[in-house]
This record gives structure tokens, C-alpha cells and sequence, in this order.
């Protein structure tokens, strides 16, 4: 119950006043009589009305009290509040997302949304039922179906548990407007960030914010190369306070054993990067582990990240080409002792083989189905002046005259800390890139170099002849060629692995993947094997087939057949804009915030005329009372 004057509640200060009048003697003029037989009932009058004697009567104060208290309630306008009603159906979606366990005074975000959602609960009835959704969690994302019982529904809200997902709202809010077939349906959601939302949806979104600004320090980068004998490790720390850190960061073998210590001093909103170098005598088949030593921020999720120190299994590279490549092939044979390397001409040319990858070198054989090539997932393309049997776009321009490099796609991971920025090439090709192609290096002309996944498989293609020194001085740019190249082929590499992403991966480290990634998981040729996924908190995941979505927590993952340990990768979050910690900035119009509010607000039914009526039937028994008496 509300009261909608409750300024009316001074008044009970006159209940007291009204008690003490029936404490006060009553004032009274003397005179002198022969006898006092005729005024007894005066005197005992008198008796009465001596100041702070026992009453002789207590009734009718109290009466006179409670009536002055429930006519002081009805003008504070008691009124009691129901739940408003929507004619139509209600979905709340829950954002149980990575950056929701971030911390708010003591509680994760997602407990301050269960908390919005059981206050809408309440305060809504929907004669179409309410159904609970939550943003990470096995499709149809389905808490609870529609239904009125709100205590099925506080229950479900309840079970709501945390994930280390990053956000990814296209496909729950699709499973959702396909429940709302009304024009009277509403969806709810519940978030710290509504950036990401569909832009049109047929379904009105109320949004019901929850989070404030936090402070947070994160590992943004995490990947581990491995050259010869040495494990190069990659770091990168993000500051996103408003002040300078000094952070204390270290990388431990498995068991907590430390290997190497660095202290980065992180300006406000910027990356730090460290390297570390370790020999891989004796530690292959490990984990890794990179923590960030005694952080007090809001957000624990991105204090450390994990790796698994693989052995490196043979990569099998095959080269096809009319021309004796003496630099591409020690560039290829310096990546590591584990490449095995075959070179062919193109006549001679007859499939791939075993190859992991085909580096086609000029023109390439167009008797072979490029898109079957089984057990084939990586193709190298190098200065093609012809189309190219797996795109659909039939137009190539040859470029004689000289351009130049302007423009390198510094977001790609195969691009950083590497530069070739103002090379010459004297003769390329230009064609039009397909929609799944990622340019990496541009020149006036067009792009020079790109890269893509179409089909399963991974195409890498220059469109000039690379180490030709008659064409330019790409081969000779040390040390950032190598290094490309190297990076380059991590990339194909990752293909060879026996658990791959299914997306593509921005850091391309071998079984090092993010939350919420899709994996593939080259399953062993046994007769009706028995393959479990141990989870990091120990939870045990029956595969059924070979792709496994359920990558939701951060750690390390290990793939069991028949209880025999197979193959272990990690999961870490890596995910800047979910480490940011967004909190919502909602910018709406006057009228879309008060319909809002309507919408939600509950229903107020005054209920003062029933208190004013009691308070009648006292003053008729005070007055029955009073002259009963």
C-alpha cells in the first residue's frame, strides 16, 4: 500500500492533544450551600476531574483516537497498486555475457538484471503470458516458456547462470520476434550495453539498463609462436582506467611453476605490449598460463589467459612452380624443422597429395578442381596473371606500370608490428575481390596482397610475383618479409590442427581460441568411440559429432576418447570491447522515456473512501457510547 498525501501523517500530532483533555480537571466557580445533600453528584463530578487521576473509563478516548487516526489516514490517500496490464505477450531477454560479471558494489551485473527483471515481473501482467530468454545459452535461448505463473518465471530468472561469452545478440533477438505475433507484444531486454542491437526489429525493445562506469585492466593479446626451439610468447595489457598503471604481469608453466616476471607502466587508454622468450626443451604438451599479479579492478575474467605448448606435428608443404625459388624455399624451410617441403613443376603436377598446403607459383594447372581438393586446407597463390578457378569474378587487369605500397591493414594480426610501407612493384595484377577476401596490402592500383576462407579452405594470393627482383624488392625487406611470411603461414597452419576454429579466428596461435567460438574437432578413426569434453570447471560435455559450440567458459579444455586424454586447447576472453566494460548511455526522446515508464509503471487504485467509512462507523460508536454511558 502507497499513500499519496503522506504529508497528512502530521496530524496525528492531535491524537495526543484529544487524550490529554480527558486528564484535565475542569475549572469550576465555588459557592457556599447550607448542605451538601442535594450537589452529591457534583462532588463526585468534581472527584473525577482532578488532573491525572485513573480515567473511569477508557473506552471513548480510545474510540476518539482511533477514529482521529483513520480519518488522518484517509487524508493521507492511502492507495493500493496492481500490476499493469499488457494486452499481449511479454519477452524479457537477459544479457549473461562476459562483461555482466562485472562487479557493481558488491554484485555482478547479472545479479543487478535478475533483480530489474523480478521488479518488472511484478509489477506487469501480460495476458499473453511472459517468456524468459537469455542471450548465451543453447538455442532457442528459451528460460522459460510463455506462461502467468510469475513463480515459474522468478525460478527460471533465478537459474540464469553466468557465461564468459562475448556479446552476440543477432541470433537470440531472430529466435525472439518469431514468439511475438502481435502488435501488442513487447520484448524487454536487460543489458549493460545496447550497441550491438538489430537495427529494425517488428517487435518493440524497452531497454532496462543496468551498470555504471567501471575500471578495468585486461590481457587483450595472447599468442604463442614457436621458431626452431623457441616458444615466443605475445602479450598485450589495456588500461582502460583514467590514470597511468604499473602492472606486475608473469607467465607460469603448469602447476604454478614461474618462468619469467616484466612490470609494464600502462598510460590511461593504452596497450602495453611484452615478450617473452623461453626455450621448448622439456615443455611440450604443456600449459601455459599469463597472469596479471594482485590487479584490483572490476573485472576478473580478462586477469589472465591461457596456452597449450603443442608439439609441432609435420607441415606438409607442396610447391608448384617452373622456376627455381631458392629464397622462398629457405624462407619456407627456416619456419621450423617440423616443415617438409616438395617442389614440382606444373606439368608434373597431379593433385595434392598428403600436402597440407599448395603454394601455386605463376600459372596455375586448371585440370584439377581447386574446391576438392581433399585433405587440402590452405593454397598459396603467387602472381597469377589469369582467373583464378575459385572466384567468381572473371576480370584481370594487368598493371605494367610501377606502383607502390599505401595502404596495409593494420588490424589483421598478420600485419602487426610489420611494415612495407613505400615498395615498389614494378608489374601487378588488379582484379575485383570477392565478399569473403581480406585485403592485407594496397597500392594505388589496387590490392597486392589478400587472403580469405571460402568453402573450408584458406587462400592466400599475391598479385605480383613476390621474390622476382626484376618485379620488386619484396624478398629482400628484412626483417619484415620474413616475418610476414612466417605469420602467414601460422595462418594456413592453423588449418592442420586437429581442433580449429570454425570462424575466423583474429589471432591465428594454434588451439589458442576465444569464448564463444564454433570448433571443429578432427575426431580420431575409431569404431564407435566414447568422446568427452572436459570443461574447465570439470563439467564433462559428450560430443556427438565433430563440432563443439560449448566454449562459454575460459581455462583449459581437454578432449577425452574412451577417458583417454586425446588433444587440450584453451579458451581465453581476448576481447577488448567486452573487457572495456560498457555501461548504458541511453539517448532517447521525451516521449519514448514516458511511454516506457507508463508501460512498466504499475496500476494505483485509491482506496480512501473505504478508511473514511470505517471512520464514520466509529464516530456513530463513539456516539452510542457516549450516550449510553
Amino acid at each position: 500500500m502507497a499513500f499519496l498525501n503522506p504529508a497528512a501523517f502530521y496530524l496525528l500530532g492531535i491524537i495526543p492533544i484529544v487524550i490529554a483533555l480527558h486528564f484535565l480537571k475542569l475549572r469550576r466557580q465555588r459557592y457556599v450551600v447550607p448542605s451538601m445533600m442535594l450537589w452529591r453528584a457534583s462532588a463526585e463530578d468534581q472527584k473525577a476531574n482532578v488532573p491525572f487521576q485513573r480515567l473511569r473509563n477508557l473506552l471513548l478516548p480510545i474510540l476518539q483516537s482511533l477514529f482521529l487516526l483513520v480519518i488522518i489516514i484517509s487524508v493521507a490517500r492511502p492507495a493500493l497498486q496492481i500490476p499493469g496490464i499488457i494486452h499481449g505477450k511479454i519477452i524479457f531477454i537477459v544479457d549473461n555475457s562476459a562483461s555482466m560479471q562485472s562487479q557493481e558494489m558488491g554484485e555482478t551485473r547479472l545479479s543487478l538484471a535478475k533483480q530489474e527483471v523480478l521488479k518488472h515481473i511484478n509489477q506487469i501482467f501480460a495476458s499473453g503470458g511472459m517468456m524468459l530468454m537469455a542471450t548465451h545459452a543453447p538455442k532457442p535461448y528459451i528460460q522459460q516458456a510463455f506462461t502467468t505463473d510469475k513463480d515459474k518465471l522468478r525460478r527460471a530468472v533465478q537459474n540464469i547462470t553466468s557465461t564468459h561469452a562475448v556479446g552476440e545478440l543477432t541470433s537470440v533477438f531472430n529466435h525472439a520476434t518469431r514468439y511475438a505475433d502481435s502488435p501488442n507484444d513487447q520484448i524487454f531486454f536487460v543489458s549493460d550495453s545496447f550497441e550491438n542491437l538489430p537495427p529494425d526489429t517488428p517487435v518493440p525493445i524497452s531497454k532496462i539498463a543496468v551498470g555504471d562506469a567501471a575500471e578495468n585492466i585486461g590481457i587483450v593479446q595472447f599468442s604463442v609462436e614457436r621458431i626452431a626451439n623457441q616458444y615466443t610468447i605475445l602479450a598485450g595489457i589495456q588500461n582502460w582506467t583514467e590514470t597511468e598503471k604499473k602492472i606486475d604481469i608473469a607467465l607460469a608453466l603448469e602447476g604454478g611453476t614461474a618462468i619469467d616476471e616484466k612490470t609494464l607502466v600502462i598510460p590511461a587508454g593504452e596497450v602495453k605490449s611484452a615478450l617473452f622468450s623461453i626455450n621448448s626443451d622439456r615443455l611440450e604438451g604443456r600449459s601455459i598460463s599469463l597472469n596479471l599479479i594482485d590487479v584490483a579492478d572490476d573485472f576478473e575474467l580478462d586477469n589472465n589467459a591461457w596456452a597449450i605448448l603443442n608439439p609441432l606435428k609435420q607441415f606438409r608443404i607442396l610447391l608448384v612452380s617452373d622456376r627455381d625459388q631458392p629464397f622462398l624455399t629457405d624462407l619456407l624451410g627456416s619456419y621450423g624443422n617440423h616443415v617438409k617441403l616438395q617442389t614440382v613443376s606444373t606439368d608434373e603436377y597431379h593433385g595434392p597429395g598428403d600436402a597440407d598446403a599448395v603454394i601455386f607459383h605463376g600459372e596455375i594447372p586448371t585440370k584439377h578442381d581447386f574446391l576438392n581438393l581433399s585433405g587440402t586446407e590452405s593454397i598459396i597463390v603467387i602472381n597469377s596473371q589469369t582467373e583464378l578457378p575459385f572466384m567468381t569474378t572473371p576480370s584481370v587487369e594487368i598493371v605494367t606500370t610501377p606502383v607502390s605500397v599505401i595502404k596495409e591493414n593494420k588490424t589483421h594480426p598478420i600485419m602487426q608490428d610489420v611494415s612495407i610501407m613505400g615498395l615498389q612493384v614494378k608489374e601487378s595484377v588488379r582484379r575485383e575481390l570477392p565478399l569473403w577476401a581480406n585485403s592485407l596490402i594496397e597500392s594505388e592500383k589496387g590490392t597486392l596482397v589478400w587472403l580469405g576462407t571460402e568453402t573450408g579452405k584458406q587462400f592466400l594470393v599475391f598479385e605480383f610475383d613476390a621474390f622476382n627482383p626484376e618485379i620488386s624488392d619484396f624478398f629482400s625487406t628484412i626483417p619484415d618479409v620474413p616475418i610476414f611470411m612466417y605469420r602467414c603461414l601460422a595462418w594456413l597452419e592453423s588449418r592442420a590442427a586437429p581442433i580449429k576454429s570454425l570462424t575466423i579466428q583474429a589471432d591465428r596461435t594454434r588451439q589458442i581460441f576465444r569464448t564463444g567460438e564454433q570448433l571443429k574437432i578432427d575426431l580420431p578413426t575409431v569404431e564407435n568411440p566414447n568422446i568427452q569434453v572436459k570443461k574447465p570447471d570439470g563439467n564433462m560435455i559428450k560430443l556427438d559429432n565433430e563440432v563443439f559450440t560449448e566454449t562459454d567458459q575460459i581455462g583449459i579444455y581437454a578432449v577425452l576418447v574412451d577417458d583417454s586424454p586425446f588433444e587440450r586447447f584453451a579458451v581465453n576472453l581476448l576481447d577488448a570491447t567486452e573487457s572495456a566494460l560498457p555501461f548504458p548511455k541511453i539517448e532517447s526522446n521525451i516521449q519514448e522515456r514516458v511511454n516506457e515508464k507508463n508501460l512498466i509503471q504499475p496500476l494505483t487504485r485509491e482506496v480512501w473512501q473505504w478508511t473514511a467509512l470505517f471512520a464514520v462507523c466509529l464516530l456513530l460508536c463513539e456516539w452510542w457510547f457516549y450516550h449510553r454511558s
